[in-house]
């Protein structure tokens, strides 16, 4: 009876310590999101259902996390790296460019093309050289038409004090800098290019705006990414502190590879806008003599 007694009495302790130590796992785990029927509203709001609604013009890629977090459309989960998310588009300037043709009425909107990038600074974060948490330029305000003496805001934002520049990015916005060496940080990528591996450099891009904390940990990096991306495959964007854009990086400071689907997903977009300024070139100019050939009409809405 005691030997019965006394195993009994195991049990219920063996039993009691698994069962705390299970909850004392769970509370230590860090919850992982889930997507719930409220976080679906992206597809819901993405969806024509009779009405008018606002069509997002981004090409995304992200990782499962974000997409779990914010709901987001789960055939867009690639193998990003050094980032959460990335998102490019082609924006319309407030402004033309004129004079086409010889003709002072020939204009074309001005196209960017942009890319916004999200991290999580719980796990990558970003060398800030400034305490603002929000900074923007107002490039398509009409601020960029005022000329004084000295730096037009809507083209250069002010340097934080301390920080070493680099000489051959003199423009937009430079929150980022080195530690150590006070040099400033600059975003450069292998775009234009297949060859020369992963490190290869053609140039930088230009930080447009930024906020810190937009949800959580997350920040938004917006950057001009440019409009010409034949190559390559897999586009790798780095922050590097540099004294110019082609010096040897004085220290690597992150990383951001972005996918061969995203990549394609990109050239894609930009093919067809690509044929649609090809039909407003092709308007500037008869067609050659002999031909039966019609001018697209370049007025009408894309």
């Amino acid at each position: 009876m005691m030997k019965s007694t006394t195993y009994r009495m195991f049990l219920a302790q063996t039993a009691l310590l698994i069962f705390g130590t299970t909850q004392a796992l769970a509370q230590t785990e860090p919850a992982k999101p889930q997507r719930s029927e409220k976080s679906l509203r992206y597809g819901v709001n993405q969806t024509f259902n009779g009405r008018t609604f606002e069509k997002d013009n981004n090409v995304w890629v992200y990782t499962k996390e974000f997409a779990d977090l914010f709901g987001m459309p789960t055939e867009f989960i690639e193998d990003l790296q050094g980032a959460e998310a990335a998102a490019f588009r082609i924006e319309d300037t407030s402004y033309q460019l004129c004079g086409f043709g010889g003709d002072a009425e020939k204009c074309q909107k001005v196209e960017q093309c942009m890319i916004d990038l999200y991290f999580d600074e719980d796990k990558t974060p970003l060398p800030w050289a400034t305490d603002k948490k929000s900074e923007w330029l107002p490039w398509y305000s009409s601020l960029r038409w005022l000329r004084w003496k000295g730096p037009n805001p809507a083209r250069i934002a002010e340097r934080p004090l301390g920080i070493i520049p680099n000489t051959s990015s003199r423009g937009a916005i430079a929150p980022f800098a080195d530690p150590a060496s006070k040099q400033q940080a600059i975003f450069t990528s292998n775009i234009g290019t297949d060859r020369g591996g992963d490190e290869d450099i053609t140039g930088s891009h230009a930080i447009s705006g930024y906020t810190r904390q937009v949800y959580k940990n997350l920040t938004l990096i917006n950057l001009q990414l440019g409009c010409i991306i034949d190559q390559p495959k897999i586009v790798n964007i780095r922050l590097d502190a540099r004294h110019q854009v082609a010096d040897p990086a004085i220290a690597c400071l992150n990383r951001i590879r972005l996918p061969e689907g995203f990549v394609q997903r990109i050239k894609e977009q930009l093919k067809v806008q690509r044929e649609r300024n090809q039909v407003f070139y092709r308007s500037l100019f008869p067609p050659p003599l002999g031909t039966r050939g019609t001018v697209p009409d370049a007025s009408q809405p894309k």
